[in-house]
């Protein structure tokens, strides 16, 4: 006897509906270069130059300067995302499975870059918001600023404790960033902060490059950071791949240890992971500001 099959219907069509909904991204990809990194321990050696002219009289004594270097130990931070779908993907037409596979992949390639600064800003692994042992928050060790009545006078106090450094970078959180887009002119009404748009994606603040996202203030993090923004020399971020991101369908089995199989509930998974690797020259190149 055959199978009764007019309970089955067959998806015709597979649409794929984006929901827009704002994306955070990697204030550290914006801000500071990346450089490939090679699957090795790597020592930066960090020279902080001290010598000044002396000045000498004929016949004198003349001083010298000792260099100190000092190794910077690169941390190597392997991240994986997995997202499980059903397997009627597969009856999908081409130009529509791709476009959904496109969309799964962006998704997770975003979400990679987003766990940079969680494990570099709060040593926060993103999944789960709870704290990574091993790794320390670049926010415990740069200068901390607490934040006044004024936005204006916060960017001063940052400006302040860098004296000693090059700033050429401000990530801000989206809280933040909207507090600088309400400032307004008393006489005039005009905007004191025109360069924050009304999605707050700033590219640069008072003149310097400036990247706005979630990440800032760890929006995923189990514990609240506190944290409001972030300004400093940017370039004392070392970071880069050390190997690239790659994707791959898993049909069987049980890739994201949650007690269910892919092939018995008639799903599949796609896989992305990826290596990077990065290291803080000089944690007191950043000041952090946040709130009381």
């Amino acid at each position: 006897m055959a199978n009764d099959t007019k309970k089955i219907k067959l998806p015709r069509e597979v649409v794929t509906e984006l929901l827009n909904k704002a994306k955070d991204t990697s204030t550290i990809a914006k801000l500071s270069p990346s450089k490939p990194q090679k699957f090795v321990d790597i020592n930066h050696m960090i020279f902080n130059p001290s010598s000044e002219a002396e000045v000498v009289e004929e016949g004198a004594k003349k001083g010298s300067y000792d260099l100190d270097f000092t190794p910077i130990e690169g941390k190597r931070v392997k991240v994986v995302t997995t997202t499980r779908v059903s397997d009627e993907l597969r009856w999908a037409d081409e130009d529509n499975k791709l476009e959904i596979v496109d969309n799964i992949l962006a998704d997770q390639n975003a979400a990679i870059g987003r766990s940079l600064d969680y494990v570099v800003y709060h040593a926060v692994n993103p999944k789960g918001g709870s704290k990574l042992s091993g790794y320390t928050a670049l926010t415990a060790k740069a200068t901390s600023v607490t934040s006044g009545e004024s936005p204006v006078e916060d960017i001063d106090k940052l400006v302040d404790a860098l004296m000693d450094y090059d700033i050429n970078g401000f990530a801000l959180s989206k809280k933040y960033a909207s507090a600088l887009r309400k400032l307004r002119v008393p006489a005039t009404g005009q905007r004191l902060y025109p360069e924050v748009p009304l999605n707050l994606n700033a590219g640069n603040i008072d003149g310097i490059d400036a990247a706005v996202s979630g990440t800032v203030n760890g929006r995923l993090a189990t514990e609240q950071t506190k944290v409001l923004g972030i300004m400093g020399d940017f370039t004392l971020i070392k970071w880069g791949m050390v190997r690239d991101i790659y994707s791959e369908i898993i049909e069987y089995g049980d890739p994201d240890q949650t007690g269910v199989d892919l092939k018995a509930h008639n799903q599949i998974a796609f896989r992305t992971e990826a290596v990077y690797a990065y290291a803080i020259l000089d944690p007191k190149g950043f000041a952090v500001l946040k709130s009381a």
